[in-house]
């Protein structure tokens, strides 16, 4: 077959050296194995927001933007919207503290530079999310019927439901956390003009005195088409993540497709950027009463970010899909970076509002700053 002399960007090229195909084989073996664990267990559900913590991760950058990061690179936790972006050099240490729904969730975040000890650049973040104080009210209900009296076997006694005459035992009510733990690593390929992202992520979940542990995987990729331009492509949970509770229940999460797009526009004389950015996020296993769009039998939501930076100061303002509007402003020095974001919260929704505060520093700088204090 002959080499095409006229280069289509968009059509991955069919003819690849032994190395690409074995680093290929490698992987397509692994998802494979992933996938053969998680169909053994009989007892199986669908569930929409198993993994949901790994939606909820993330930096005050990201946030502020709405996670609109399909294609725009924004700092080290944009990995977590597109493991493509592990491509792009990060050499500073990344914290975020997350309080959403006005103190209710607290969630941390830590992200670690390039390691560079590999052929490719691997990328890696750890966060945590948790929640305190969940009221447990099971065994509270004195269901007695309606005499009040219990042993009595009247009308409604023992039948677990609050009827006349029964009430509630506040002194029965007892608290319990959840925790969530979640490590995300990620590697780049590159292929012609494509960078080809892999992320690999496992998950602990805490509830009370229950707990499940999972693993998945998603992909992406990257690439550029003209000045300032670029799109992303992102399957997540490619393998239909999964979790696999004590009790042998397995929860499995759909894949979800997202593409994006991201201009941005300089202008270096008054030191001046704009950066646009849009992701359409496509459910390919039905719709929802909550979706933005309806494409056949698939539904769509999309989240839109602008980022306005001048000089080291940059504001930014996003809608996420969930819908709600946020904004974050972001001081960025090079070696040391500080980012805010804040999220509001619907009116009829009533939780609160969310403030997220993330800062970055190279390691390097840092040693050299207090090596000159001592």
């Amino acid at each position: 077959m002959a080499e095409s002399s006229v280069y289509n960007p968009l059509v991955f090229p069919l003819l690849l050296d032994k190395k690409r195909i074995f680093r290929i084989k490698y992987i397509s073996r692994i998802v494979f194995l992933i996938f053969f664990i998680s169909s053994l267990s009989a007892e199986s559900y669908w569930v929409r927001y198993g993994w949901q913590a790994f939606k909820n991760a993330g930096d005050a950058q990201s946030f502020s933007l709405g996670q609109t990061q399909t294609a725009a690179f924004g700092g080290a936790a944009s990995v977590l919207q597109n493991p493509a972006h592990a491509n792009n050099s990060f050499n500073q240490y990344l914290y975020a503290h997350q309080n959403r729904f006005a103190g209710l969730v607290n969630s941390d975040l830590i992200a670690f530079p390039t390691l560079k000890r590999f052929r490719n650049p691997v990328k890696m973040v750890l966060f945590h999310e948790g929640v305190s104080q969940i009221p447990d009210t099971r065994d509270i209900l004195l269901d007695w019927g309606l005499d009040g009296i219990p042993g009595t076997g009247d009308a409604g006694e023992n039948n677990g439901q609050l009827d006349e005459g029964e009430r509630l035992d506040a002194e029965k009510v007892s608290y319990f956390r959840q925790s969530q733990w979640g490590v995300h690593l990620s590697s780049t390929w590159q292929l012609n003009r494509w960078t080809i992202g892999v992320g690999m992520k496992g998950f602990f979940h805490a509830l009370a005195e229950h707990f499940a542990t999972g693993i998945g995987i998603d992909v992406g990729a990257t690439s550029s088409f003209w000045k300032g331009n670029t799109f992303g492509l992102v399957l997540t949970d490619a393998t239909t993540s999964f979790l696999v509770w004590d009790n042998g229940t397995v929860e499995r999460f759909s894949p979800e497709l997202f593409t994006g797009i991201a201009q941005e526009i300089g202008f270096e004389k008054i030191s001046l950027r704009f950066k646009c950015m849009v992701d359409i996020a496509l459910n390919p296993f039905g719709k929802s009463v909550d979706d933005d769009l309806h494409l056949r039998k698939m539904g769509g939501r999309y989240r839109a970010g602008l980022e306005v930076q001048y000089k080291k100061i940059a504001l930014r303002f996003g809608r996420g899909l969930n819908a709600l509007n946020s904004a974050g402003l972001g001081l960025d020095w090079r070696q040391a970076a500080i980012h805010y974001a804040f999220t509001s919260s619907t009116q009829s929704a009533m939780l609160g509002d969310s403030h997220l505060i993330s800062f970055s520093f190279d390691p390097k700088w840092l040693v050299s700053k207090v090596g000159k204090l001592l």
